[in-house]
C-alpha cells in the first residue's frame, strides 16, 4: 500500500478483457489444436502496469478510455480493488472495451489486441489533464495511438518511462523525451533497427541497440531478457547485466508489464535505476510462476526479499 503523500505515479494506456485459452501446442495457420483451459480476465498493457505500480509503494493513478459496456464496470473494479484511482478512466459513448486474445503454450504466449475505446481519444489538448505535471513518472506504452502518447510525453515534467510494446518503430521526437525506454529483445530490433530479435537478445547486440537509441535522444534504455535478467544502460552509458530469479515458468504473459510497473513505481519513489530494475525483475519472477496477465502482486518486502538475492548496486 502506498502513502498518501507518496511519489505519484500516473499510467496511460489500455484497459482490456482479456480471453485466455492455454494448450499443449501453437496451432499452424490452417491447423486446429484442442485447449486445456479457456478463461476470461482483466488485462491491458496499461492496466497491468498501473497494478504493479500500485504494489511498489507510491500513489498511482490510470488514464485510459473503456466503453460504455458491462466490461468497463469491472475493469475499474478491478483497479480500485488494487489500489489504482481511476477518475481519469473515461467511458467512450457507443464504444467497446478493448480486447485481448491470448492462447498460452510450451511457456510461451501470443496476443492479439482489438483495441476499441483504447484508441478513441481526443485528437488535441493534453491526454494526462495535468497530471503529467504532477507525477514524478508518466509510463505509457502502444497499445492506446501514438500521437495520445507523444502528447503525454510532453505534458510530462517529472520523468517519461516509455514501453514501446507492442512493438513498433517510433519517431526520434519521441524517443528524446524518453528518461526510460524499456523493451524486450523484440521490442528492441522494432525500434532499433536490428533485423533479427533473436541476435537482439545476446549482451553485444543489445549494447548496441541501446547505445543507437541513446544516440537518438533516449536518457536511458532498459532491454528486458525473460530468463536471462535485464541490460540497463544509464544515463552515463554504463551497461548493466542483471541475471533472472529462478521460476517455474507456468504462464509468461504479463511478467514484463510486472517489470515495468513495479520498476517505473520504485524510480517514482527514488530508487536507483539498478534497484528500480531488481525489484522489477523479482516482480516478474512472481508473474510468471501463476496463469493471467494481472496477477495479484506481492508486497515491497516481498519483493525486496528477492531482489536482494541478486547482488547488490
Amino acid at each position: 500500500m502506498s502513502e498518501p503523500g507518496s511519489p505519484l505515479v500516473v499510467v496511460i494506456g489500455s484497459v482490456n478483457i482479456d480471453h485466455v485459452v492455454v494448450a499443449d501446442a501453437f496451432p499452424s495457420p490452417g491447423q486446429t489444436v484442442l485447449g486445456r483451459t479457456a478463461r476470461i480476465t482483466l488485462g491491458g498493457k496499461g492496466a497491468n502496469q498501473a497494478v504493479a505500480a500500485a504494489s511498489g509503494g507510491v500513489r498511482t493513478a490510470m488514464i485510459a478510455r473503456v466503453g460504455d459496456d458491462v466490461e468497463a464496470d469491472k475493469a475499474r473494479a478491478g483497479l480500485v480493488a488494487e489500489g489504482v484511482d481511476v477518475h481519469a478512466v473515461t467511458t467512450v459513448p457507443g464504444a467497446e472495451t478493448g480486447t485481448a486474445w491470448i492462447t498460452v503454450a510450451a511457456g510461451d504466449n501470443t496476443i492479439i489486441v482489438v483495441s476499441g475505446a483504447n484508441h478513441q481519444w481526443p485528437s488535441e489538448g493534453d491526454p494526462t489533464d495535468g497530471a503529467g505535471a504532477e507525477a514524478a513518472v508518466v509510463l505509457a506504452q502502444l497499445e492506446i495511438p501514438l500521437d495520445v502518447v507523444q502528447r503525454a510525453a510532453a505534458a510530462c515534467r517529472g520523468r517519461f518511462l516509455l514501453n514501446a510494446a507492442p512493438a513498433a518503430e517510433l519517431p526520434d521526437e519521441l524517443i528524446s523525451r524518453c528518461d526510460v525506454l524499456i523493451v524486450n529483445e523484440h521490442e528492441q530490433a522494432a525500434v532499433s533497427g536490428q533485423p533479427d530479435a533473436e541476435s537482439a537478445k545476446e549482451p553485444a547486440a543489445v549494447r548496441k541497440a541501446h547505445a543507437a537509441l541513446r544516440a537518438r535522444g533516449a536518457k536511458a534504455v532498459v532491454t528486458t531478457l525473460g530468463e536471462a535478467g535485464a541490460i540497463i544502460t544509464d544515463t552515463d552509458g554504463t551497461s548493466t547485466e542483471l541475471p533472472a530469479v529462478p521460476a517455474a515458468v507456468v504462464d509468461t504473459t504479463g511478467a514484463g508489464d510486472a517489470f515495468t510497473g513495479v520498476f517505473a513505481a520504485r524510480l517514482a519513489a527514488g530508487d536507483s535505476l539498478l534497484a528500480a530494475a531488481r525489484l522489477g525483475i523479482a516482480a516478474g519472477s512472481l508473474a510468471v510462476r501463476v496463469p493471467g496477465a494481472r496477477h495479484h502482486h506481492a508486497d515491497l518486502d516481498t519483493l525486496r526479499a528477492i531482489a536482494s538475492t541478486m547482488g547488490k548496486d
